[in-house]
């Protein structure tokens, strides 16, 4: 019983999550801002090349470029973390008594609660990217849920969970909704 009480709160995805969001979401902004300091090391050169035939103007305007693709690469950096970060905090879990809940969403706020009788299996999916980062995707099939069918899938759903978490809520899920969990050995 003492593990119901405990489960009953919110849990996170784990933090290697944020980390790959923001892997996943900062490599534009790094792009511009690597842009920037290569520019920036080669100015003289660039405007001795591009900008010859012009006057000293020229180099002012160059100097404005210059300034505003770091702030935009820098604003592009932490737009993203931001939005990182609140995806990776408004994504969390609870395992009820009856029901394995998931809230997801910060303006568009969304709970899905999926019974334990109606969950049929639970697999864990490694991408090379993913196992090289330590999460993986969880995904639990549920009763009357048919595989192409991606709207039905989605609710069941972890595109991105640590791998340590997804293990740990897999065999909670499995014991929870009475399902055996087979192992397939193939031909060695």
């Amino acid at each position: 019983m003492l593990q119901y009480i405990y489960m009953e709160k919110e849990q996170k995805l784990g933090i290697r999550v944020f980390y790959y969001y923001l892997y996943n979401r900062i490599i534009i902004g790094t792009i511009l801002l690597i842009i920037s300091f290569v520019v920036l090391s080669y100015k003289a050169e660039i405007i001795s090349k591009i900008l010859s035939g012009f006057n000293d103007k020229a180099e002012m305007v160059m100097n404005y470029v210059l300034l505003l693709l770091f702030v935009i690469s820098g604003l592009v950096l932490l737009s993203r973390a931001i939005i990182s970060w609140f995806e990776y905090s408004n994504c969390t879990y609870i395992l009820g008594e009856n029901a394995f809940s998931v809230k997801r969403g910060f303006f568009n706020k969304r709970e899905v609660s999926i019974p334990y009788r109606q969950i049929q299996n639970v697999s864990i999916e490694h991408s090379f990217s993913n196992r090289a980062m330590g999460v993986c995707k969880l995904v639990i099939l549920t009763a009357g849920n048919d595989n192409n069918d991606k709207d039905g899938e989605a609710e069941g759903v972890f595109d991105v969970i640590s791998s340590d978490v997804a293990e740990k809520l897999k065999n909670d899920l499995l014991a929870r909704s009475n399902v055996q969990n087979t192992v397939s050995i193939g031909n060695i």
